[in-house]
């Protein structure tokens, strides 16, 4: 007849106890030190931008994490563009080697957003594969949009949650935050004060109502916040990825060109080629000048 004995159960304790503390060790394998996202809202759309250096050892399957609706998704590793599969809300791209690596995701996206009133409602949450170190997400909203103040109403209200940072780059409002951590989810209300402007007159009274209505933002803002400013650290993201290089290339060897043979010269699709170009002129190199439907791109002199 078996009879128990409590030596097992001790060695039993001992085998727990020991998988308990490798657990760490099993999951703390992989570690983002410094993610960057930017989004850039425009009418009725967005471009994701994330950029994150990640060390790890060998992934049998790395897995990426979009929005709904994600389209022209481009994944690069190491500055070298990959095929990933995208399956509803995440791009699974293999196996990834031990080491240290950047790794670029840009994409287009219809954003959530609600109207209230003569107010807009953006939400968004930014989601990593894994814990960082330092998690920066910059919010752009579309050109002529502000965030309103109300009296009665905080801060909070209007942005949640609270920003390290709101500046202005003369055409846009940009809204930063930085933490910590795998996940961050933000919600910005947001008012259009100026339309589409036509005609060189529509256009500088345009930027005088937006610049006007920015400055009031950052008086009544100041009232409530310090003067000092964090320092903002240098992106992640190279000056020119693949993608933008060949367009440049195709710009110095042609000069000023349609942006219909940039998609024939590159095989791009039309969206793709459009984002790239939005992406070049913000930065400001290049120059697009419209003509009716389509535009003449060239290199900024």
């Amino acid at each position: 007849m078996f009879k128990y004995h409590p030596f097992h159960k001790n060695d039993m304790k001992q085998v727990w106890v020991v998988a308990l503390l490798l657990l760490p060790a099993v999951f703390a394998t992989s570690n983002i030190s410094v993610a960057e996202t930017t989004v850039t809202l425009y009418d009725g759309t967005a471009v994701v931008q994330t950029s994150m250096a990640l060390s790890s050892q060998e992934i049998g399957n790395l897995t990426l994490i979009l929005t709904p609706n994600a389209e022209d998704v481009e994944i690069t590793v190491d500055e070298t563009e990959i095929e990933c599969l995208v399956q509803a809300e995440f791009a699974r791209c293999g196996n990834l080697s031990a080491g240290t690596h950047l790794i670029t995701l840009t994409y287009e996206t219809a954003y959530p957003i609600a109207d209230v009133g003569e107010n807009t409602i953006v939400r968004y949450s930014d989601r990593l594969p894994y814990q960082a170190n330092s998690h920066k997400l910059t919010l752009k909203l579309p050109v002529g949009y502000i965030v309103p103040r109300e009296r009665g109403k905080d801060e909070s209200f209007y942005i949640s949650p609270a920003p390290t940072d709101v500046y202005s780059d003369g055409q846009r409002i940009i809204i930063l935050w930085e933490h910590q951590g795998q996940e961050l989810a933000i919600s910005v209300i947001a008012r259009k004060v100026v339309g589409p402007p036509v005609g060189w007159i529509a256009s500088t009274g345009a930027s005088l109502v937006l610049a006007a209505a920015t400055a009031i933002w950052f008086l009544l803002r100041e009232r409530k916040t310090p003067k000092t400013k964090p320092v903002r650290k240098k992106t992640v993201v190279p000056a020119l990825i693949d993608n933008e290089q060949k367009v440049v290339e195709l710009l110095k060897q042609n000069g000023e060109v349609w942006q219909k043979q940039i998609q024939q010269a590159t095989s791009f699709s039309k969206a793709k080629v459009s984002r790239i170009v939005r992406n070049l002129e913000e930065r400001g190199v290049i120059t697009k000048t419209i003509y009716g439907n389509t535009n003449k791109i060239a290199l900024k002199k």
